[in-house]
């Protein structure tokens, strides 16, 4: 079996590979406050859990944005499992090349969902990440990740317009029957998720324009990827565990 971690802004996905499948995901709060053995405990229980040894562990590969979490789950695969992971970072010979002007600056999310989006749906494609950001990820005919657009993610955006204004409180998103609505939640769920949806039509039409492309693999993950995915008119696929399936993938081909 193969650990991947997945160390983002806002949660900490795990999943087990076996045989390139994935078995098992769990998601936990990527917490700045979590020891070394507070970690342990809690991803020990998970496995338990699901009847899962994680002594039997082949590898690990950890791809983080969040670098006093990354030396956390470093250490504690060390310490705890023996083993010590293999960390996707810019600064690898990864097999495509990071077109861009800093290399070293692409995270490890990014560079896991443009690895596994021209491996699994193709190229060229463009992937987008509903995450704590919402970025966009052009990958070129040769598998290269060659730029993209970074923008607030929805859920960010959204906290922070109920922590400015004072008569807007905080709502469940629900897909809304109108673009036009008739109070402030169906105002707030129109502006938010079909802005959101809106935002993900005009940049892919952009970048294919920019690009002269037509028919290229658009493939969502994260966060509300799935709701925008289904009323954007972009044809777009939804993957929710493409970055573990990045990892996996960079950590089979390059060890």
């Amino acid at each position: 079996m193969i650990l991947a971690i997945d160390i983002g802004n806002t949660n900490t996905v795990l999943g087990l590979f076996e045989d390139s499948t994935l078995v098992e995901s769990w998601r936990l709060n990527t917490a700045a406050t979590r020891t070394i053995d507070e970690s342990w405990v809690a991803i020990k229980l998970l496995a338990e859990d699901a009847n899962r040894d994680l002594k039997s562990l082949e590898g690990i590969v950890v791809g983080s944005v969040v670098p006093k979490e990354t030396f956390v789950f470093k250490k504690m695969c060390e310490y705890y499992l023996n083993r010590t992971p293999f960390e996707v970072n810019g600064s690898l010979d990864l097999g495509i090349e990071l077109d861009v002007k800093s290399p070293v600056e692409v995270g490890a999310d990014r560079i896991s969902n443009v690895y596994a989006a021209g491996k699994l749906y193709g190229k060229p494609s463009i992937v987008v990440d509903f995450g704590t950001a919402t970025t966009y990820d052009i990958i070129d005919d040769q598998g290269n990740f060659i730029g993209g657009a970074i923008s607030p993610g929805i859920e960010t955006s959204a906290m922070n317009l109920f922590q400015s204004a004072a008569l807007l409180h905080r709502i469940d998103f629900e897909i809304p029957k109108s673009a036009i609505g008739r109070d402030t939640r169906s105002n707030l769920e129109s502006g938010i998720l079909f802005g959101a949806a809106d935002q993900l039509d005009g940049m892919i039409q952009r970048i294919k324009e920019e690009k002269g492309w037509k028919d290229i693999p658009v493939i969502i993950t994260g966060g509300l990827g799935k709701v925008i995915g289904g009323i954007a008119q972009t044809k777009t696929t939804f993957d929710d565990d493409l970055t573990l399936k990045g990892l996996y993938h960079l950590y089979i081909d390059l060890n």
